[in-house]
């Protein structure tokens, strides 16, 4: 039965209520309720715009990132969340810029020539919300640019080469990101706090996985219990030992020598106790019988060979007490979130890399030679999950 404009009157109505005071209905729901709402109204957009506004929201998506970029440069999110509801005149340009960061939802609109912040320009102004525009802008934006031209010239090929992929194009380079990434010092102010960053505000692997009793029985000092293969700066570590401070045995960070010296030289605060080494996962394994070889977020920076070659050289190191951890994405087969997608296309176009299914993990994980024990889910947003996996 058709809706009645009665119905979509109040309906609208009902919207623009929630909007005057929206802060006083998202705080009284939980995550779930909270997603749920936000995949409604997205929705609800989407199937209400007129052609011509679907044509130029999506043919106008490249200004938001560099206009945010601008706005990060000249801390105008910032200073608006700082001064929180507090109102900013400006001149010509800086009235342009606000005019459409408020256009965009970024900022509020209070009066004329008056703006001020509202949830959208408080996450922009976080260290994560700077990072992020900063890393995409500088770094990943380009492969985006470049990837129509790399699949017309590669016959619409899906991308697996690391080495050939919308990246090189992108950045007129024949390096990987991580080759370029050690040749542009100066762009580590943006990646490594985005990567500590990039989930905040989401649920963790600890949430939902209560470490001492899956897998820290019966431990002691010389015990090897967590072993974060490819771990930045800690922050997983760090995490572990938080929720734990009681339980014994070693804790372990293994990374590249450039990022172990970091470690070194200006640890993380909380890092104390935690033991740093440099280890290549594509070389085996030296510390042997851990209770848990963790992987975040490694595996969807490569094709499926090259995670077969990291399980396989983790296998020898293991007991029968071991297990592999791995925290990655797995992805539905229907109604995947926008975040997560987006995260897929990044992953194409830098690494030539994937997220991946269920179904293609296990296809992965059979052929290294592993099964999977358990999958644990913990974002419902993004499918966040820890894949339990030990050698067949």
């Amino acid at each position: 039965m058709a809706a009645q404009p009665d119905n979509v009157q109040s309906l609208t109505e009902q919207l623009e209520g929630f909007l005057e005071r929206p802060s006083s209905y998202v705080d009284s729901i939980d995550a779930a309720a909270r997603h749920r709402l936000c995949q409604a109204a997205r929705k609800v957009s989407f199937a209400t715009e007129a052609t011509g506004d679907s044509v130029h929201r999506v043919i106008h998506s490249s200004l938001q990132l560099p206009l945010a970029r601008i706005g990060v440069e000249k801390r105008i999110f910032e200073l608006l969340s700082k001064r929180d509801g507090s109102t900013m005149t400006n001149a010509k340009l800086a009235k342009r810029l606000l005019r459409y960061y408020q256009s965009m939802g970024m900022i509020s609109q209070l009066a004329d020539d008056e703006y001020g912040p509202n949830n959208v320009t408080k996450a922009l102004a976080t260290t994560g919300g700077q990072s992020g525009i900063g890393y995409y802008f500088e770094m990943v934006n380009q492969t985006f640019n470049a990837l129509p031209q790399f699949l017309r010239e590669t016959g619409y090929k899906n991308p697996t080469n690391p080495n050939n992929c919308p990246w090189q194009l992108g950045h007129l380079t024949d390096q990987s990101p991580f080759a370029w990434l050690q040749s542009h010092p100066e762009m580590r102010e943006f990646f490594l706090p985005w990567m500590a960053h990039q989930r905040d505000g989401l649920p963790t692997i600890f949430d939902v996985v209560d470490f001492q009793q899956e897998l820290g029985q019966n431990t002691d000092s010389s015990t090897i219990l967590f072993v974060d293969m490819g771990g930045a700066l800690g922050h997983q570590c760090i995490a572990l030992k938080q929720r734990n401070p009681g339980l014994p045995g070693r804790i372990v960070l293994q990374e590249q020598a450039h990022m172990i010296e970091q470690v070194r030289v200006n640890p993380l605060p909380g890092f104390e106790g935690i033991e740093a080494e440099v280890h290549d996962f594509f070389t085996p394994q030296p510390l042997k019988g851990a209770r848990a070889y963790y992987l975040r977020n490694i595996f969807h920076d490569f094709p499926n060979d090259k995670c077969v070659e990291i399980l396989r050289n983790l296998k020898p190191a293991m007991t029968s007490e071991s297990v592999v951890l791995i925290d990655e994405m797995v992805f539905p087969e229907r109604d995947v979130h926008w975040r997560a997608t987006q995260l897929d296309m990044s992953m194409m176009t830098c690494l030539a890399a994937t997220e991946r299914s269920e179904s293609e993990w296990r296809v992965l994980i059979d052929e290294a030679g592993f099964k999977i024990v358990k999958i644990w889910k913990y974002t419902q947003a993004i499918h966040d999950s820890v894949i339990v996996v030990v050698p067949k």
